[in-house]
């Protein structure tokens, strides 16, 4: 699978039509490849379940993130002024989080040189004398 290093732009789109039961999410994104090409890819479904991922037909490995904005673009129109989707900007939160590196190197050499954590040193419960608690009023 193709890696990616970052979000160029995205867009986040919302229907929501109550006679037709319809609450259904679409994610338009342009991403910047390793090689430094772009990709743009789409995830789409209901709102609250596992969205289907896609890449827009001619929108895989474009040189120029110019044709992948208006491939993108184009797409949005097409699902907004077609199908009555409104803009929702943050309405799936982390959509695109399974396809971005997690961490680019040195984050994780960090943790890998920090020392293990010891254990909190146990105190010994304190002892009373005596006969119990008649001598330590009495």
């Amino acid at each position: 699978m193709t890696r990616y290093r970052c979000i160029k732009s995205s867009v986040d789109l919302h229907l929501l039509d109550r006679v037709r039961n319809h609450d259904k999410v679409y994610h338009l994104a342009v991403f910047e490849r390793d090689d430094g090409n772009y990709d743009v890819l789409y995830r789409y479904g209901r709102r609250g379940t596992t969205m289907r991922l896609g890449i827009l037909k001619g929108g895989e490995c474009l040189r120029d993130y110019r044709s992948a904005s208006n491939l993108m673009t184009r797409k949005e129109a097409e699902q907004v002024n077609g199908d009555g989707y409104q803009y929702a900007d943050g309405i799936t939160p982390d959509v695109w989080k399974d396809l971005l590196p997690t961490s680019f190197g040195p984050e994780e050499k960090a943790e890998e040189l920090q020392p293990p954590e010891q254990p909190e040193p146990t105190a010994p419960a304190p002892e009373i004398g005596g006969d119990g608690p008649k001598t330590w009023f009495w």
